[in-house]
């Protein structure tokens, strides 16, 4: 396929470089005035979080702040590894790439004709400007290619990484260097034991809508698309099975035989809220809201199962 990423020369390393550097100095001067337990905390480049971000938290009590768009496109990494029953390590080295490339963030441009989230190229042969412009599509031509790296599972992340995108820094330590942050999405995401994943989220003043023909409103439906659609990798594996409520704006995700842990499912319709524009998220006794932003207990849901439901508008 040839060079599969972009090149990307000293010109603009440099000010990417420049931006990371002053995102550590922030990460710093937390830590210190947080104690040596603090708050591992990320901030996006163009400066701040607004009131409506994700935190995920690891096992290990450190912790990442982002927006939640950039969540989102995580959740979709992550879900579309699971479809491809892919370890956790690939889900971290794609998330790693994805922040160094993009800031996981689903670009329209960038050197040369990159592309997206991992900076695709289609003179490249990744696919078309439409194609890798799919979050799930062009995850999956990444994992594509990170499985045909030689010892992909055991070498470092950076170096995965570099070998997939075969960037201008051959020591694959612009990748390398986001391991930690990529670690703690990637686990909290993958409800790991220890680990908690809380978005919060602005009231989006939708209007109304009533069920289609399907027996869910607009809202629950593009949710039930998006789930079959992340977590089968576009038709790559098998789909989550749901049914849904007589008022057509919350739907009951199954656990698939299994296939699909609910705490997973949880947190992916979480990350993906905004977008979606979900109301709640319950398993178990678990309840997310978007008006508390918060895991609360609540009375339980039939077990191995996952109900979500979409704002109901007004």
């Amino acid at each position: 396929m040839g060079q599969r990423g972009r090149p990307r020369g000293r010109q603009e390393q440099a000010p990417r470089k420049s931006r990371h550097i002053g995102a550590w100095v922030v990460t710093v001067l937390l830590v210190g005035v947080l104690g040596a337990g603090g708050l591992f905390v990320y901030r996006a480049f163009t400066g701040g979080l607004s009131s409506e971000n994700c935190t995920a938290t690891g096992a290990d009590g450190q912790s990442s702040q982002i927006s939640n768009e950039r969540m989102a496109n995580a959740a979709t990494i992550a879900a579309v590894a699971r479809a491809k029953s892919l370890p956790e390590r690939a889900t971290i080295i794609a998330l790693a790439t994805a922040e160094q490339e993009s800031k996981i963030q689903n670009l329209t441009g960038g050197d040369r004709d990159s592309l997206g989230l991992f900076q695709q190229r289609p003179s490249q042969g990744w696919g078309t400007k439409d194609q890798i412009m799919d979050p799930v599509y062009s995850t999956g031509q990444f994992f594509h290619a990170l499985l045909n790296v030689n010892n992909w599972e055991s070498i470092s992340v950076g170096k995965a990484a570099q070998d997939v995108q075969r960037s201008a820094d051959a020591s694959g330590e612009s990748y390398g260097q986001w391991e930690e942050m990529a670690t703690v999405l990637a686990t909290s995401l993958d409800a790991k034991s220890g680990t908690s994943l809380t978005c919060s989220y602005n009231d989006p003043k939708a209007a109304a809508e009533t069920p289609g023909s399907n027996g869910l409103t607009p809202r629950a439906t593009a949710v039930g698309q998006a789930l079959v659609k992340q977590f089968s990798a576009n038709g790559a594996g098998s789909a989550p099975q749901y049914s849904h409520t007589g008022d057509g704006l919350t739907l009951r995700i199954g656990s698939s035989n299994g296939l699909f842990d609910p705490h997973v499912v949880a947190d992916w319709a979480v990350a993906s809220a905004k977008n979606l524009t979900v109301d709640k998220v319950q398993y178990a006794d678990q309840v997310w809201t978007r008006s508390s932003g918060k895991w609360k207990s609540a009375s339980p849901v039939a077990a191995g199962t996952v109900e979500v439901s979409v704002v109901k508008g007004g």
